[in-house]
């Protein structure tokens, strides 16, 4: 922390009690919520498990299919939307409400990234 780092954290982030009591650590100011699809979710063998609030219909792989996608995830394969499970898992650990860890890792992205909108929009302008 002393050198001014962020730290990202996924679900493979939150399997066991000490990974819990690591993450519980971690200063809001360098925290950074991430899923690291397709892989990493959040399995009920998991720690963090006991906080999830969210769940997410899914499809086994050999079921999936482009129709599907709007109503399903495919089945342990990590999707953008699981990174609200990985805020509640934080929440949980720390006792901080959901909306708090998403407002404070969304500030550290905009921090380190910066404001990729404005970013984007200079590449399209010579």
């Amino acid at each position: 922390m002393s050198l001014g780092l962020h730290i990202g954290i996924n679900g493979c982030s939150l399997k066991t009690p000490e990974n819990l009591e690591t993450a519980a650590q971690i200063p809001l100011d360098k925290l950074i919520l991430e899923t690291d699809c397709p892989w990493c979710d959040i399995r009920p063998t998991h720690a963090g498990f006991q906080h999830l609030q969210t769940t997410f219909p899914t499809k086994k792989e050999k079921q999936y299919n482009r129709e599907l996608a709007k109503d399903f995830c495919v089945k342990n394969r990590t999707e953008p939307c699981h990174v609200a499970q990985v805020a509640e898992v934080i929440a949980g650990v720390k006792g901080l409400d959901v909306a708090d860890v998403v407002a404070a890792s969304n500030r550290n992205v905009h921090r380190v990234f910066g404001d990729l909108e404005k970013i984007e929009e200079a590449g399209d302008n010579p």
